[in-house]
């Protein structure tokens, strides 16, 4: 942060040292000592008269020293934004998605062994739908979804799309691998995904613990860092994780489960339920046809659901 000194706390020039005299600035009342008592004492510059305004002066006398002239139309490092907070940081360099935490919907648990699909498709409804369900809760949403679009062993990407059709919201895109392109374009119009992953990868506690579960989560969201937010529904949680590690959790779940990959969610204004259904049922054979269920964190999660 830069500060304007008033005309009265402005530094004077420092006359020039006498030869032979070596001057070391010191804290207190006296700027600099002298190494021969016996040579006369330099005139002493006036200082700031304040402790805040010593060391903003003593700042830009390094700047201005270390600071190589530029020519015109550039900026020069004493010129250039200076990021002095965690807000100032978000404005320089803004996260993809609108990554706002107040706004974001909290993460929705699923409530039985194998029903992380419904989970998702809610949080997704709430994200990209028109909100046709808005009237009754999310826990009686997710059991409605269940009952009507799987059998109760888990949910595929084909009945994943239909429960985000009657959520409101529609699958246009879809890829067997974590495609991070296709994700940051998403994310770039206000784009969602859902992702078929190793449950076991996507949960930091358990990511060395070996093979877990197939298990839908969703990524919405792409920090200054390149780190993906992704909502857990097995453990509540969100996590940050890199391209890398959702690549290696969909890839993982291809090997262990036959089946991985995201589904890309968009609004989809002035369509019916059947229509978003049939686009979608077309956009979700890359994925294959595992069920994806819960996550081993939890001890009533233990059955397998492919």
């Amino acid at each position: 942060m830069s500060v304007t000194l008033p005309p009265n706390l402005a530094r004077t020039p420092v006359e020039q040292s006498r030869t032979g005299v070596v001057r070391v600035p010191v804290a207190g009342p006296s700027a600099e000592t002298e190494t021969q008592p016996a040579a006369p004492v330099a005139k002493l510059e006036e200082q700031p008269a304040d402790a805040y305004g010593a060391q903003e002066a003593s700042r830009q006398a390094w700047s201005q020293r270390f600071t190589a002239p530029t020519a015109a139309g550039e900026v020069s490092p004493a010129t250039a934004r200076i990021v002095s907070c965690v807000k100032d940081m978000a404005e320089a360099a803004p996260a993809l998605g609108g990554w706002d935490e107040d706004k974001d919907p909290s993460v929705l648990e699923q409530t039985k062994d194998a029903n992380c699909g419904s989970a998702v498709a809610v949080m997704l409804g709430k994200a990209t739908g028109t909100g046709t369900t808005a009237a009754a809760s999310d826990q009686q949403t997710m059991d409605a979804l269940e009952s009507r679009f799987t059998d109760g062993n888990g949910t595929t990407a084909h009945e994943l799309s239909n429960m985000i059709a009657h959520e409101g919201a529609q699958v246009t895109q879809s890829a067997s691998t974590f495609d991070r392109g296709l994700m940051d374009e998403a994310l770039k119009r206000d784009g969602k995904a859902a992702v078929l992953v190793d449950s076991n990868k996507v949960d930091p506690s358990l990511k060395d613990a070996g093979k877990g579960r197939a298990h839908w989560v969703t990524v919405d969201g792409k920090d200054d860092q390149g780190k993906y937010k992704v909502k857990d529904p097995g453990t509540g949680k969100t996590v940050s994780l890199d391209a890398g590690e959702l690549e290696d959790a969909v890839g993982t779940s291809w090997r262990e489960h036959q089946g991985g990959g995201m589904l890309v969610i968009d609004k989809a204004e002035g369509t019916t339920e059947a229509q978003r259904a049939e686009q979608g049922g077309h956009k979700v054979a890359a994925l294959g046809n595992t069920e994806g269920g819960g996550s081993r964190s939890k001890s009533n999660f233990a059955r397998e659901s492919s």
